[in-house]
C-alpha cells in the first residue's frame, strides 16, 4: 500500500463531511463533521469510493478478515457484542439488528464509542495485536 494513501483516504472522507482516522491496529475512527446523521452503509460506501480512488481495497479486505477471521454471522457478533457493551438489552435480536441495518435507523446511538468498537471490532481481536 502506498504511503500516501491513508492520508488521502482521510482527506477524501473530509470531503464527503467525516473525519477519519486510521490506526497502527488497523480499526479506524469515522466521526461526522458537521453532526449530519447518515446511515453507516452511506457512509461506509464513501469509504469504499476513497478506498478505491487511492487503491487500498486489499487492506480493507485484510481488516475484515482480521475482525471475523471464522466468517461468523454479523448478526450475530453485533448483537452480542452490543449487548456486553450494553448498547442494547437482552430483548435485541438479530432479526432487528437486520431490519435496522436494511433501513439504516437503529433503535441504538450507532456512533456512540461502543456501538462505533461493536462495528468496527466486534470479537475485539483487533484491539490484541
Amino acid at each position: 500500500m502506498n504511503a500516501q494513501t491513508p492520508e488521502r483516504t482521510k482527506v477524501c472522507m473530509r470531503e464527503h463531511g467525516y473525519r477519519y482516522e486510521e490506526h497502527r491496529d488497523g480499526a479506524a475512527d469515522i466521526d461526522p463533521l458537521h453532526g449530519q446523521r447518515e446511515g453507516i452503509e452511506q457512509v461506509m460506501s464513501y469509504l469504499r469510493g476513497c478506498s478505491r480512488r487511492f487503491d487500498h481495497d486489499i487492506s480493507r479486505l485484510f481488516d475484515a478478515i482480521r475482525r471475523n477471521p471464522e466468517h461468523r454471522d454479523e448478526a450475530a457478533l453485533q448483537v452480542a457484542c452490543l449487548r456486553r457493551a450494553g448498547v442494547v438489552g437482552r430483548d435485541y435480536t438479530e432479526q432487528r439488528w437486520r431490519t435496522e441495518r436494511e433501513v439504516y435507523d437503529y433503535s441504538f446511538v450507532e456512533w456512540s464509542p461502543e456501538a462505533t468498537q461493536c462495528r468496527l471490532d466486534p470479537l475485539g481481536l483487533l484491539q490484541e495485536g
